[in-house]
């Protein structure tokens, strides 16, 4: 039998080379109940020792598998939420006042092009009716012109007639004249027989005066009908002339002057025209020009409108500037989220309504001067706007 040390107990190992001796009263060993009595308390000790430590082991697996899997959430939430430089803007910021004093300029410069529109269609419709006019009596020239023909062909037609009459009247005048001539000869002779009186005589010479001088009367009156009537063919002729192709004034040619004066007068019409179709032409090119800055200033008072800043003239907003690195995938309805330090004790505090149109040059959420975008936030933590950085999870 030998004795060995265990956790401070004395343990009696056996040799069971020989037979032991056997109880007769249990048929079992002393020494053997002796030792199963001394190893027990060492089994059980033991074991309570393994599940312990398989436990701890247990525990710190689930541990660091759980830190891995936290990790590995943390750096995949890092690399795919967007990054952002939140701002909160009011009708006080000075970049909102300088909005402002911009947006009053493009409505005055706006309202400053209508008025210019305006007034250059009162003018194109003005000059409209002024060339209407003109081009009126441009054409009365003309038929002021065939007018005068007209009356000259009548004229001269009853001129023909006129000395046509004479011509006859002067033949009646020839034959009474030469019948008198005869009656005082006729009665000379009877004088000189005696058997008239003087008076008779003279009385028959006075006739034939009176003939005579009805002749003379139907001539002369002949010869003014027949220069009258060379007047009235001149002026004819002319008169026809001038309601074709103008001669021009100036040219040298000589002109009745009821045709040169309708001449000048179309002329001056004329140069009047040209000028007021050449003013026309311009108005209508600025005019032109007009509504093409009025449809620019439109664009740019619509994007102006469309910025955060404006919606912040009337009411507070908070935007976020979003550099176009980070843009990717983001939508409205996107989480915003506010981490500790950037990347702990990540917490919801909001979610995006709108990405603005239109490129911003400000800082990026590293404090680096990048082009971007802005977004607006809707915010359940007001406070979360101080922030410097915040995330956009999609």
């Amino acid at each position: 039998m030998n004795e060995e040390s265990v956790n401070g107990r004395l343990i009696r190992i056996f040799d069971y080379t020989e037979p032991p001796p056997v109880d007769p009263r249990a048929g079992i060993h002393p020494g053997a109940i002796e030792i199963a009595r001394e190893v027990e308390p060492v089994t059980q000790a033991r074991t309570k020792q393994s599940l312990t430590g398989r436990l701890a082991a247990l525990v710190l697996l689930v541990a660091t598998v759980g830190g891995l899997g936290w990790a590995s959430t943390q750096i995949y939430y890092v690399i795919t939420d967007g990054w952002i430089a939140p701002l909160h803007l009011s009708p006080d910021s000075d970049a909102v006042t300088q909005l402002r004093l911009a947006h009053q300029r493009y409505i005055s410069e706006l309202s400053r092009l209508d008025a210019e529109i305006t007034r250059l269609d009162g003018e194109l419709v003005a000059i409209e009716g002024a060339v209407t006019k003109l081009s009126a009596l441009r054409n009365s020239s003309q038929e002021t012109l065939a007018w005068g023909a007209e009356q000259s062909r009548i004229e001269t037609r009853g001129l023909d007639d006129a000395i046509a009459s004479y011509a006859r009247q002067h033949v009646t005048l020839g034959e009474l004249y030469a019948r008198q001539q005869d009656l005082v000869v006729r009665a000379g002779k009877d004088l000189e027989a005696g058997m008239i009186d003087r008076t008779a005589y003279d009385r028959e010479q006075q006739v034939r005066d009176q003939f005579a001088l009805a002749l003379g009367e139907n001539e002369r009156e002949a010869a003014q009908a027949r220069v009258q009537r060379d007047h009235s063919r001149a002026a004819l002729h002319a008169l026809r002339a001038g309601t074709g192709p103008q001669t021009q004034v100036g040219s040298g040619a000589a002109q009745m002057p009821e045709v040169a004066a309708g001449a000048e007068h179309a002329a001056r019409i004329e140069v009047e025209l040209q000028r007021l179709l050449a003013e026309a032409r311009g108005q209508r090119a600025v005019r032109e020009a007009a509504i093409a800055a009025v449809s620019s200033q439109r664009a740019l008072l619509a994007e102006v409108e469309a910025r955060p800043l404006y919606r912040a003239m009337t009411v507070a907003t908070d935007v976020g500037f979003v550099p176009y690195s980070q843009l990717a995938g983001m939508h409205p309805g996107d989480s915003i989220v506010q981490c500790t330090w950037g990347v702990v004790r990540c917490h919801e505090v909001g979610r995006v309504t709108e990405i603005v149109p239109g490129e911003v040059a400000t800082q990026d959420p590293w404090g680096e001067l990048a082009r971007g975008q802005y977004i607006v936030l809707a915010l359940d933590d007001g406070l979360a706007v101080r922030e410097r950085v915040l995330r956009v999870r999609h």
